[in-house]
């Protein structure tokens, strides 16, 4: 479970925005002028860690900072230090697309690059490939994600570890890797991100300008806008750097070579809000007409329009331009409004911290959902029970249960909906809204809406579990901590919890999954693969007092005292 999950982490990080859908938020919408300490909490929630926000809006500028003991409870802080002035240092991982994103749309309007430039003419010379399909991509397509490259390169998992695992990972491996792919189909492909198709792109600016990405960033960005704590190489600035935490675990820093492109800066809540300040001027500001050029809506991705690498949610004019970051021990969130002029930057330094809940609160304000439930008939709930397919990754399910319909996306848990129109539901609490479709009367799809933004599937022929949760009352039963002594290996220990309404179990410094009842076998439920399930033991009394893991065999924890 362990080797596993650890390869699962490297996929993930460096790529949260599709975790967007799955956030938690439990949390009233908020404007960026709430309170700061508000985000700071809705992020870090009980981590051990810190969290560092940085606030533009009405002109003026201010920062939060919070810091958790290993009880996940907080502590008092040095209110004249570094953090308290936004400028303690995290990994920011995949907001430095948004800076690759930049580095090229400065390049095209000084003519030096074009967006539909291909690889095998970038790369003449340096690359051999042996796919035509592979040749043609553009610079465009790797930017939106839509050049059909896969998330990592095809041997990144040779030599790398899991505590940094881009470290080993140079040019000249990457140039071998692109030339020895080979598509599924020619590109353009449905946006699905990339981690390798951003590194080409850094590597492209660094081979067109001899001189490595992180220079590149350092000259035409970050020393111009003062922004003199936003970094690949640390050197000196090394004791500022957020502690970094895996839930309870500590965790390590990680380096970059050639997918430096992808997720390698790291940065201040401070020097992040004079990169948004210097963004929302526009072609006016200090970036120039590079500036506007980057949030230029270049192609779509999850439904939603994308420019050079920025994300975008809401329609022209009142747009929200963002991006997440994810490394081993740090998440963050970047987000703009240049209607508004007001800016966010969250900055966690623990792996389980979710800044995206900062992001849904605001865009849940900034594209407000309709919320005032109407009367509803049970009785044709059974209509909508199904499963929604919006593409081979990602799937809506709803299933009808006391009353309510509940949903659920993939990865994540089901949620009760109250509807407030013709075939129309929200979850209000989560401001997300979910509208289906017909023909010819029966219905054959769903439109998904939540914080601007949204994405559509399509009815499939798959059943929809009888049953989506237990009975708050019953999910009590199971709710405590687990633990398996194990023989020169660290004990098995499982967390179980009742989250928003789903049974949810963590295992040690694993995120915490939803788990689904089996139908038809009481205190036997399954996660998300069904491979893996797990079966609560009951003693004579009625009380839970063990856990059965079935996942690759079988292994018994018993319940440990409250």
């Amino acid at each position: 479970m362990g080797s596993s999950f650890k390869r699962r982490l490297v996929r993930y990080c460096l790529g949260a925005v599709g975790a967007l859908w799955l956030v938690a938020a439990g949390s009233q919408p908020l404007r960026f002028d709430a309170d700061p300490n508000l985000f700071a909490t809705l992020a870090l929630g009980e981590e051990p860690g810190s969290v560092d926000v940085g606030v533009l809006t009405g002109g003026r500028v201010a920062y939060v900072a919070r810091q958790n003991g290993m009880d996940g409870k907080a502590v008092s802080a040095d209110a004249s230090g570094a953090a308290s002035q936004g400028r303690r240092i995290y990994e920011i991982g995949s907001i430095s697309k948004v800076f690759t994103g930049l580095l090229v749309a400065q390049a095209v309007e000084r003519g030096d690059l074009g967006l539909d430039d291909k690889l095998g003419v970038l790369l003449r010379g340096k690359v051999r490939f042996v796919s035509p399909e592979v040749e043609a991509i553009t610079l465009r397509q790797l930017l939106t994600h839509s050049a059909c490259v896969p998330r990592l390169p095809p041997d990144f998992s040779e030599d790398r570890t899991p505590e940094n695992p881009y470290a080993v990972y140079n040019r000249q491996r990457l140039w071998l890797a692109l030339g020895g792919l080979k598509l599924e189909s020619p590109a353009p492909c449905a946006a699905s991100y990339s981690n390798f198709g951003l590194g080409i792109v850094g590597e492209i600016l660094s081979e067109h300008y001899g001189k490595p990405w992180h220079v590149l960033v350092r000259e035409n960005i970050t020393a111009p806008l003062g922004m003199y704590d936003t970094v690949q190489l640390l050197g000196d600035k090394s004791t500022r750097m957020a502690p970094a935490f895996n839930h309870a675990a500590t965790a390590g820093v990680w380096d970059f070579q050639a997918l430096a492109g992808a997720g390698a800066l790291r940065s201040t809540a401070a020097d992040m809000l004079i990169f948004s300040r210097a963004v929302m001027a526009g072609r006016n500001g200090p970036l120039g007409p590079a500036a506007e050029r980057m949030l230029t809506p270049l192609g779509v991705f999850q439904s939603n329009r994308i420019g050079y690498a920025v994300m975008m949610r809401g329609p022209e004019g009142r747009r929200t331009y963002f991006h997440e970051g994810s490394t081993g021990g740090y998440r963050t969130l970047w987000m703009v409004a240049p209607d508004t002029q007001d800016a966010l930057v969250v900055l966690t330094s623990n792996a389980h911290a979710q800044p995206g809940k900062a992001f849904v609160a605001i865009t849940a304000m900034r594209y407000p959902i309709v919320t005032t439930p109407v009367a509803a008939d049970a009785g044709v709930l059974a209509a909508y029970a199904g499963v929604f397919r919006v593409d081979k990754l990602t799937a809506f399910t709803f299933v009808p249960q006391d009353g309510l319909l509940y949903r659920r996306i993939t990865g994540g848990g089901f949620r009760p909906m109250v509807q407030t129109g013709p075939d129309t539901f929200a979850d209000t609490a989560f401001g997300v809204q979910y509208v289906f479709t017909r023909r010819d009367g029966a219905i054959t799809g769903v439109d998904y809406t939540q914080g601007g933004g949204g994405m559509s599937g399509v009815r499939t022929g798959e059943a929809a579990p009888p049953t989506a949760v237990v009975p708050l009352d019953r999910q009590k039963d199971y709710v405590g901590r687990f633990s398996l002594d194990r023989t020169l290996r660290r004990p098995l220990d499982f967390d179980v919890k009742t989250e928003n309404g789903q049974l949810a179990v963590r295992s040690g410094n694993w995120s915490r999954r939803p788990v689904f009842p089996v139908p038809g076998q009481a205190d036997r439920f399954v996660y998300e693969n069904p491979n893996a399930q797990l079966l609560f033991e009951r003693d004579a009394g009625g009380k839970v007092v063990a856990l059965v893991l079935f996942e690759g065999g079988v292994m018994r924890m018993h319940r440990m005292a409250d």
